[in-house]
Order: C-alpha cells, then structure tokens, then sequence
C-alpha cells in the first residue's frame, strides 16, 4: 500500500439498491489503480448487489496491494452489513460491527 499516493473519496448516494449497483461499479471501476476511501455517511439504504459491488472491489484493491475503505459508515450501512452476516474487517473495521 502507498502513503504517498493521492487518494480518492467517492461519496456514496443514500439509496443503493439494485438499480444502484450497476453505477456503483461503474465508480469504482473508475478510480482502480490507486487508492480509494469510500464515505458511507449519507446512505440510508443499501442492497446486498451494491454490498456485493463493494466486497469484489475489496479483494481486488488487495490483490493489488491498494488501499480500500469504508469511512464514515451510516448506522443504516452498518446495519445491512450486519444483517447480510460480513462480520470481519472486509468493508468496515470489527469495531464498527460489533
């Protein structure tokens, strides 16, 4: 991972469910090669297509020794993380999803 790299902020629309996921990979795609944060503050609800958007993007960051986050995780976020069984440190860090 780069600590001198410029990192990306994309900001995460408050709905994000099936017709979301198609954009939001879209996005993501977008900024590949560098580092991202992801602010999820604003969302209200989220699906499990867009959750899923965000797991592959994880394992490829990682794969390509890139840093990716979540910050700022709505309670509403953390709720369908919760609720869908992602329990370790893929999108959000373990003390959030507790």
């Amino acid at each position: 991972m780069s600590d001198t790299a410029p990192r990306t902020i994309l900001k995460l629309p408050k709905v994000l469910d099936l017709n979301a996921a198609g954009r939001l990979h879209e996005q993501v795609l977008a900024h590949r090669g560098g580092d991202i944060e992801i602010d999820a503050s604003d969302v209200g609800r989220v699906g499990a297509q867009c959750i899923q958007v965000l797991l592959s993007a994880v394992v490829s960051w990682r794969a390509e020794g890139l840093r990716f986050s979540v910050v700022d995780a709505s309670e509403s976020f953390v709720k369908t993380l919760k609720l869908l069984g992602i329990s370790d440190e893929a999108l959000l860090p373990k003390e959030m999803l507790k």
